[in-house]
């Protein structure tokens, strides 16, 4: 009688070693699952970015404020990872701005006030209190994801158009981090990415620990260019408050011919001088 108890204890454990066992395999299964689903989609959307050395579009654009929208016009290059190049036009085809970012400087010149500014991006960041950077600002504008940050940090929502990539902690990749730059700054990111040719149709950044800086791009009205498609119209939102937008809708594209940049400040020009946020308020 002992015996069989002893047996039929032995018997409980195997199976219940057994069950454990099972039960987390079928996790490990599920999550392994899970995260090449992930893997998948941000593969092909990675593989259906638009992939440009050269990169210059016609523009015309119209700022939305609360109380009141301005119109204008302009062109866009870049090179990428190199430089990212502005110039600005109102009512016939006058240039009213120029602008220039570079992976160290931020420079632009305003030919109304006559004013200039030509500083580090490291000043532009902590002054503007913008924590973006070349890559982020190429990006947007080409409708691709971010390069150089974390890519396994992703969770997968699946809706009926679309897939959305979300995660709520995205850092740079320390080898591509700068002396200086914030090694602890984080991204909030979401990017809801078209089923069909993967492209990216909306995304929304946040920096952790800035409660205003956030950041929302709509893309649509998709070309192709060189068997690449890329987004005619794209929509801007910078804050929460739905009445200040900028929409930018491109009537040309031209990639991969080499570009020049021209840039010169005007010896006449003044130094545009940052105002102290604390008179500001």
């Amino acid at each position: 009688m002992n015996n069989m108890r002893i047996k039929l204890f032995y018997i409980f454990i195997i199976f219940s070693i057994a069950f454990t066992s099972c039960r987390s395999t079928k996790k490990e299964t599920k999550r392994a699952t899970k995260q090449l689903a992930v893997d998948s989609v941000y593969a092909k959307m990675k593989e259906n970015q638009f992939h440009t050395k050269w990169f210059t579009g016609k523009f015309k654009a119209v700022y939305q404020m609360p109380d009141k929208k301005q119109a204008f016009s302009g062109l866009i290059r870049l090179r990428t990872d190199s430089v990212f190049w502005v110039s600005i036009y109102a009512v016939m085809n006058i240039e009213i701005f120029r602008l220039e970012i570079t992976p160290d400087s931020f420079r632009f010149v305003n030919r109304l006030s006559k004013t200039y500014m030509s500083e580090s991006m490291s000043y532009f960041k902590e002054r503007f209190n913008v924590d973006v950077d070349l890559e982020m600002l190429q990006s947007l504008m080409l409708g691709n994801d971010f390069p150089y940050y974390e890519t396994d940090v992703f969770k997968l929502f699946d809706h009926k158009n679309s897939y959305q990539l979300s995660t709520i902690s995205r850092k740079k990749l320390k080898k591509h981090s700068k002396n200086g730059e914030n090694k602890l700054k984080a991204l909030m990111q979401n990017m809801w990415i078209d089923k069909t040719n993967y492209r990216i149709l909306k995304q929304s950044v946040k920096v952790i620990g800035e409660d205003k800086a956030k950041l929302r791009v709509v893309y649509s009205d998709f070309e192709k260019v060189d068997s690449m498609l890329i987004a005619k119209h794209r929509l801007l939102k910078f804050r929460e408050d739905q009445n200040t937008f900028l929409e930018i809708s491109f009537n040309k594209f031209s990639i991969n011919s080499p570009l020049k940049f021209p840039f010169r400040i005007p010896k006449k020009y003044t130094e545009y001088i940052v105002p102290n946020s604390k008179t500001n308020k």
